[in-house]
Parts: structure tokens; sequence; C-alpha cells
């Protein structure tokens, strides 16, 4: 067994610190710990200068203090990765005096996480020009995160990442990073995550750049094709294996860095015939330098770290093929607390390159875009899984083709004690793999499901070529079946309606099943192809299937036609028709195709109150696919009769609005107000439902009112098709009006949307305009006269009158509007007490307002004789005050009660001292007075009670009385 054991401890600390890593933003302390165990595996620090200019350093950790910053003084080449992390403790450092330009070139990744006090770095790194990400960290060759203080990032010279992406995330204060082109500084396919950095930032403008992509406003950004740097020194064009420009023309010594392999600081496509390239750093080396500086073996012209499958090294460190009896395997196993080795990235990927047999399960979850190229590089020598092969949730995935040489799942464990391979919610995998040799599951079967683009065809091919029990498979079922390059289906529309759209297709085309699908769209959007079409019909959402069999179609010989209904008015559709089933090379499906219903009436229009005054309304007015708006006006005047049979002084109205929570919870009960309100809720569902139901429309012209027809009202208006808000004026202050509001178009008006608002009140308008009052001579009788107001706010209901003097007596009495005109506006009425003033409070429909208090005066002859001119039994109806609720005050009435109070008192004071004081002092009325003597005896005995309390529990008291008092008989 030969295996690389560096690579194994640094696979295994990785496994669960890049978890938490990536899911921090590279955030927390932990990342130190697997670091720290790569960093004491693979080596840290600064080699000896390689051959030529180029001076290599292997991997670089910056932690916890500034001085390990030159580690990186002198080095042109990091052979590895460079972190500079966790640097937080006061007082930061001063990153200005840390400067390496001789660095160009980094070979695995580059990774910033919590370094406080560093603002920029383009000082720092000036001419680094290429990360190549040979190895990764997840996914990513450039990682920056939870760098606080991190203002700039910039690297001036860097024209590309080869492998790998950039993650960018916490960095509160970084600006500018919007005009980076992210994708043009990445080679491969896959994904970058940017994160927002401040909002404070003001936006990227380019200057004196070449293209519009620049690291800030002065420092422009390059790409791995502009290959002059050197201006000054002259210098046309490089080398085509330069990178970054060149310091001579045409030259492969003088480049800034190599595009691939280096030779010494010469770009070569290959290297020399005496050297051996380390694909990992893209360097070429002799056979002492691969074996005694790097420790790597030999094979063939590679510097390997570990001998391939079927081979073994010798005492050379040379890669020799194995015996037909030695067993060269490579074996990896996963964490002791695992028994299943998981692939989330690139760099978990890595781990497993050239590892051939995996002891324990495999399962692949990998949910960002990535070259799978690089997953063929990295798993292409699998040979074995012991447990089960499990490939779920790789969204991105499109291929298995890099397990095109797994020979063996033994499926120990199976996944649900039943499944040597789970590909199961794979959106994009559409291609599995061909075997180069036999495939066998030893144990279970295969479970595929919810893999949106994987056809069925493909999936039974593979079944068919694996060696496995087929009786335990489980497979998509028909209804989600993916088409395998279908042959086009022509699918036209032969007819349209308001509801329906009739469809035809080809015979010839058709197959057993059929599947038509559609869904609502909205003007001018197209579906993409990319989309969940394929998806299980479970998940399809928005869509709707229609699953049609041949025989249940109607046709004229050559062509089927399906009547699609139930569809809505003026809509845009897209529709598609697969046809699968029996034989396979008639499966076919038509494009996409977009069509919309025709019109129909249009639908009531929105019909809404903006604002109103005591004399306007303003509508707010919204509809579509309509020619113009007709509204009718009319004004429902109060019923003065039905007002006028109740009597306000007994039953007056509420204000709701003016009464606090406790006044309106004493009034009604609050369940009874819920009550109500779901009722109303109800009664609102209930006419929204039979407006939908009896609406007017092409499919119910008998719901269509005929405009001829209708009832006149105060206003009817045509307004245009654009109008959105329409103010109504001069109308009738508090007046209660009805707007129906219909919406017109060429097919006929709809029904209309109904609005019953009343105009507001105005102030003052509810005064009396004149109010006299006298005093008959030489009596208590007092004339009052009042008309009613001019233009009150809606219909007056009562009056009340209010009566007050100098000594702060005050009497009101009310009557009803009705009882007042039938007077003749004249209220005569008889008080107890003297008055000085008086004054008037009108009820109306919108509220109350008490007038100004007037004097009363001295009734004149003339005066006095009007209130005779009406019979006294009419007066005094009105005039029955004992029965109103309302606060007065009355002498006789106070006089009646202080007499009864004091009789009351008198009595209660005599019978008190008739017991205390008057007893002993009369033994002999004693006598007379009838006394139990049994009860006066028992009254010195103890006496023992049992209380029952709170239902269940009894005490007993004791009663002992030993009153001093000497009853004698």
């Amino acid at each position: 067994m030969y295996v690389n054991n560096c690579k194994q401890i640094g696979s295994k600390a990785e496994t669960e610190n890049k978890k938490s890593f990536l899911n921090m933003g590279f955030g927390h302390n932990s990342v130190g710990l697997m670091l720290l165990v790569i960093t004491a595996c693979c080596g840290v620090g600064a080699s000896a200068s390689a051959p030529g200019t180029e001076h290599e350093c292997t991997s670089i950790d910056i932690r916890n203090e500034c001085s390990k910053m030159h580690l990186l003084d002198n080095c042109t080449v990091i052979t590895g990765y460079v972190m500079i992390t966790l640097i937080t403790t006061p007082p930061y450092c001063n990153y200005s005096t840390f400067k390496f330009p001789k660095l160009k070139e980094i070979t695995e990744f580059m990774i910033f996480t919590e370094v406080r006090g560093l603002t920029r770095v383009d000082e720092m790194f000036p001419n680094l020009t290429v990360i190549r990400g040979r190895r990764l960290f997840l996914n990513y060759a450039l990682g920056v995160t939870s760098m606080l203080d991190l203002e700039y990032l910039e690297f001036p010279s860097l024209v590309a990442i080869q492998r790998g992406h950039v993650y960018i995330g916490n960095c509160p204060k970084l600006c500018q990073h919007e005009g980076v082109n992210w994708d043009l500084l990445t080679l491969s396919r896959g994904e970058n995550h940017i994160m927002v950095g401040s909002s404070r930032c003001n936006t990227s403008v380019c200057r004196g750049c070449d293209s519009s992509y620049c690291w800030s406003t002065f420092k422009c950004q390059r790409s791995q094709n502009d290959n002059v740097a050197h201006f000054k020194v002259k210098v046309d064009y490089c080398h085509d294996e330069c990178l970054g420009g060149c310091h001579q023309n045409a030259s492969a010594s003088d480049c800034q860095v190599c595009r691939s392999i280096s030779d010494g600081g010469v770009c070569v496509k290959k290297c020399p015939a005496h050297k051996y390239l380390l694909e990992q750093y893209q360097r070429c080396y002799t056979e002492e330098e691969c074996v005694k500086r790097h420790n790597h073996y030999t094979f063939g012209a590679q510097c390997v770290g570990f001998c391939p499958s079927g081979y073994k090294a010798n005492e050379r460190n040379e890669c020799m093929r194995c015996g037909p009896k030695e067993a060269c395997i490579s074996v990896c196993s996963p964490e002791p607390s695992n028994n299943a080795i998981t692939i989330y990235n690139l760099g978990d990927a890595e781990e497993l390159r050239g590892c051939q047999i995996v002891n324990g399960s495999l399962i692949i979850t990998i949910r960002n875009q990535v070259n799978e190229t690089q997953l063929i590089q990295s798993l292409t020598s699998v040979r074995e899984i012991r447990g089960h092969l499990k490939v779920y949730r790789s969204s991105q995935l499109r291929s298995l083709k890099f397990l095109s040489n797994l020979e063996r799942i033994h499926g120990d464990p199976l996944e649900n004690r039943q499944y040597a391979l789970i590909l199961y919610d794979n959106k994009q995998l559409s291609e599995l793999w061909k075997p180069e040799s036999k495939l066998k599951f030893v144990e279970g079967g295969m479970f595929m499901h919810r893999n949106n683009k994987l056809c069925n065809t493909h999936m039974k091919e593979f079944q068919g070529v694996v060696v496995h029990d087929r009786s335990l498979d489980s497979l998509q079922t028909s209804d989600q079946e993916v088409l395998c390059s279908p042959s086009k289906l022509l699918l036209t529309v032969q007819k349209r309606t308001h509801r329906t759209v009739k469809l035809s297709w080809s015979k010839s085309e058709t197959s057993l099943e059929l599947e038509l699908i559609h869904r609502k769209l909205p003007p001018g959007v197209f579906y993409p192809e990319e989309s969940e079409l394929e998806a299980p019909v479970c998940i399809r959402i928005n869509w709707q299937r229609r699953l049609l069999f041949p025989d249940e179609l109607s046709e004229n010989g050559t062509h089927y036609t399906y009547v699609l209904d139930e569809l809505e008015p003026d809509t845009r559709y897209a529709c598609l028709l697969r046809t699968f089933g029996g034989d396979l090379r008639q499966e076919a499906r038509s494009d996409l195709l977009y069509v919309q219903t025709q019109r129909d009436i249009p639908q009531p229009p929105l019909l809404e109150l903006v604002r109103k005054t005591d004399s306007s309304l303003t509508v707010r007015l919204q509809s579509h696919d309509h020619h113009h708006y007709i509204l009718n006006v009319y004004e429902l005047a109060d019923d003065e009769a039905y007002v006028d049979s109740r009597d306000y002084c007994h039953q007056p109205s509420y204000i709701w609005q003016d009464m606090d929570g406790e006044e309106w919870r004493a009034f009604e009960d609050y369940d009874d107000c819920c009550a109500h309100q779901r009722e109303m809720a109800d009664d609102g569902h209930f006419i929204e439902e039979m407006r939908k139901q009896y609406r007017c429309s092409l499919d119910n012209r008998d719901h269509c009112q005929d405009e001829d027809h209708e009832q006149a009202g105060l206003l009817r208006v045509q307004l245009p098709f654009n109008t959105s808000e329409y103010e109504l004026r001069h109308l009738q202050r508090y007046r209660l009006y009805s707007l129906q509001l219909q919406a017109c178009s060429d097919l006929g008006c709809s029904s209309h949307n109904t609005l019953n608002t009343r105009t507001n009140y105005t102030l003052g308008a509810d005064l009396l305009t004149q109010l006299t009052a006298c005093r008959v001579p030489d009596t208590n009788k007092y004339v009052l006269r009042f008309d009613e107001p001019a233009q009150p706010n809606g219909q007056v209901v009562s009056y009340v009158l209010h009566y007050r003097n100098n000594l702060s007596d005050s009497h009101m009495s009310c009557l009803t509007r009705l009882q007042h005109a039938t007077a003749g506006y004249v209220y005569v009425s008889q008080l107890n007490v003297s008055f000085s003033e008086c004054a008037v409070r009108v009820h109306s429909l919108a509220g109350d307002v008490l007038t100004p208090y007037v004097a009363i005066t001295w009734c004149s002859d003339q005066e006095q004789l009007l209130p005779h001119s009406r019979p006294t039994k009419q007066l005094n109806t009105s005039l029955d005050v004992s029965q109103l609720k309302v606060a007065s005050s009355h002498s006789r009435g106070i006089s009646i009660f202080l007499v009864c109070f004091l009789f009351g008192c008198s009595l209660s004071l005599m019978w008190l001292l008739y017991k205390r004081r008057c007893w002993r002092k009369l033994p002999g009325l004693r006598r007379y007075v009838p006394v139990r003597e049994q009860w006066l005896r028992e009254r010195h005995h103890t006496e023992d009670r049992e209380i029952l309390v709170d239902g269940f529990e009894t005490v007993r008291f004791q009663n002992s009385n030993s009153s001093t008092d000497d009853y004698r008989m």
C-alpha cells in the first residue's frame, strides 16, 4: 500500500475545518488549527534559492504576529500557499513597512482573514502576477474575509487566477471592488462569491485605463492578454509563453512569469529530457531536486507525490510497475468517527487524487459551479468503493464521467439497507458515465429520482450495463420522464377564444402518451429553457399538467387536435407538448409555444375614495383593456319620516370615535363586536363571490346591464380611458352619494363597481341663525323661539335646551325635531327656578353643536299671546322633563330628599339610645320584653361550629362567650 502520508493527514484535518471556515465566511479561529496541521505536514518557511533568477519559497503561514511577514522577503515564487491571518491584538502592525516587490507567483492559494489595521495591499504585493490555484482552499484560490479595516483590495499586476475562484466577504469598509471584472480574472469555469462591502463608497470611475475595469480609480485591471509590460524599454511584443508582460522582445527567459511551465526561469511548453515536471508547481526539476528536495518520486517524465495505481517505488524513488502478485494499491479511509468521505468542493476532490480504493462510502454534494475537468483529474483513479456511492443535491454537476474507471461498489453498508448507488435531486445532471471495464454492485441496487435532466433512456442503458440485482432498483417514473434528444414536434394554434386555445400537431410524431404543460406569463416575458420544465410533476411550480392519450383526442386523419380550456381572458400562456412511451424512437417535444387568449368584456374597475370635503368627492379609477369609463352618481337622501320616527331624546345616537376604550367596552360586549366583525367579513366575501358569479362577460351576456335602461341619477359622465382620478364638485354637505363605475370597450361595458360614501360635514352649519328667549312676567314660564338651521349637516334629530343663572343652577330639556316643528318652532317651559341665560344644542346626523348663550328677557304682551295660539296640551307634551336622562337641578326635589334623610337619621338615633343606654336604666321595661330564657342560658356555653371552606375542607371553630354582662330575669 503506497499512500502519501502527509497528504492523508492534511485531508483529515481540512475536512472538518473547511466546513466551519465557509459557514462563517472565512472567519473563526478554528481556521488556524487547520492551517497549523497543513503547515506541520507540508512544511512552512523559505527554502534555498532555485537555479537561475528565481527564488522559491514553500508555503508561508503568517499569523498572530507581524514579525513573520519577513518570511516573504526575497521570495519570487511561493510553491504552495500564502496565509496572512489572525493578527488581531493591539497595537496593530505598521503594514506600510512591509513590501514584497519580488513576489510574482503563488502556485496554490492566497488567504487574508482577521488582520486588523491592514487597509490596503497594493504596496505590499505590487508585482504579484498570477495565482495558479494548483491546490485550492475549498473552491477558492483567493479568499479575503473578516477584514474589518480593509478599504482597498488592489493587485495592480495580477492578470490571472488560473484555477479556482475568488471569495470576498465580511469586509465592511471595502470600497470600489465593483469595478473589478472577477470573471475576467478567473480563467476556469465556476462562481466567484463577492459580497457587498461598505455602502458609503463612491462609485468606481476608471481613469486612464484601456478597459472599463479597474482595482480603484487610478489602478487599472489587467488581463492575461495584456502581454506588454514595459513601454519605457521599447518592448513591443512578448514570447507566447510569457504571462503578464516581459522585459525583452520575444525572449522566453525575460518573462514576468510563465504562462505554464518554468525551467529555471525560462518559460517552456514541456520540460527538457533530463528533467521532470512537478505539475503542482508547474516547474521542471532534476531527479535530485525531485527526490531529495521535494521528497517526491519520478514517474516517466513527471515528478509525482506518489506512485499511481499498479506501480511501486524502488530504492531510487522511481515508480516501477508492480509484479503480477503484488498488491500495489492506494487506499483512502475516512475519519474514524465517520464511515464516509464527503466531497463538497474541488479542494476535497483534490485530496482523493491517486486514491484507488475508498475504504468507506463516497458522498458527492457540490452545490457551486466547478470545472468538471478538474474533477476528472482528481477522481479518475478511483476503482473501488467499499460502501455506497451517493451523489445528491449537486445542483451544478452535469456529468459523472469522472467515475468512468470505477469497477466495483461493495455496498457495505447500503443506503437505506437497499441501494448501492444513489442519484437524487441533481438538477443539471444529464449524463452518467460509460464504465471503462465491467461495473458491478456486490450488494444493492440503484436509486435515481428528481434528476430533472437525466433522461430515462440513459438510465435504462446504464441499468443494463451494471451487473447488479435489478429488482432492487428504483428509477424515475413515467410521469417524470425526461426525453433524450427528442425529435422536434411542431405544435400550432388553430383557434383562440377568450377562454380556450385549440392546439394541433402531427399524428405521425405522436407516441403512446402525451403531456401538455402550460402556465401564465406576464407580457413580454419568455421562459428560459434551462428551467423546471423537466422537473417532476409535483415540483413544477406554477405549471399545470394534462396527461393525454391518442384515443381521447380529436383527429382529422393527419393531425390531432386538443382544446385547452379553463383559461383566463387576455392572458399570455406558455405551452409545451411532449410525447413518449412505447418505441423510444418516437420521443418528441415541441418548443415553448407562446399564445395569448382573446379579450373579454372588461372586469369591474377599481373605484377607491382618495379624499373628500364638504362639497366634493375625489375617487381613484383603475382598469385595463378598456376604451372609456362611465360614472353614474346617485344622491341617496335621508329618510326623513324614518328618522323622525325615533325619539332621539330617549334613544340618542353614539359617536364611536369619541368614545374611550373603557366606555366602548361598557357599551358593547367585546365578543359581540368580534362576532359582528366576522359576520361583516363573511358578508363581504359573499358579496365578492356573487359579483364574480354574476359579473358581465361574454360567457354570461344575460348578466350585462343594458345602457338604455340605466336609471336616471344625479350625474352621468363618460371619462377617457387614461383617467386615474376624478373629482365630483358642488355636492351637498354631509349627504350620502352612491357612485357606480363601469369600464367599457368595443365588446361592452363591465359590471359596475359601487362606492357609497358621504361628504364631510361643515363646522357651524348646524348653528341656529336666531335664538330668542323671554320670561313671562310674574311667572316661571319661559318662551323660546328658534327655527331649524338653514342647511344643516344632514337632518336635525333633536334639540337640547340649556338654562343657567348666576347661582350655578342649571336645567336641561330635550325635544325632537318633529315636536319642535309641530309646535311652530316655539317652546314654552314651566320651571321652578329663575334662570337668566339659555342656549340650544342642536343634534344632527353628523353630530352636535352648542349655540352661544343668550340672555333671557321679559316677554312683551305680544310674545305672551303667541304661545296661547296653540293647544296647551301640545306644549305640555314637549315639557315632560322628569322622564329625560339629563342632569338637572330642582329645589322642591331637594327639600323632600332632605326631610326624608333627617327623619331616617332621627329614627336610627332613637333606636341606638334605646338599645345601649336605656336598657339597664329601665329594668321595669325588660319584664315586658319577650326574651327567650333558654337562649340566654345557652349563650354562656361553648358553641362549636364546622364550616366547609372552598368546597372540600372542613374547619372547626370553638366559640367561648365570656361576657361580663349579667342578664337577670
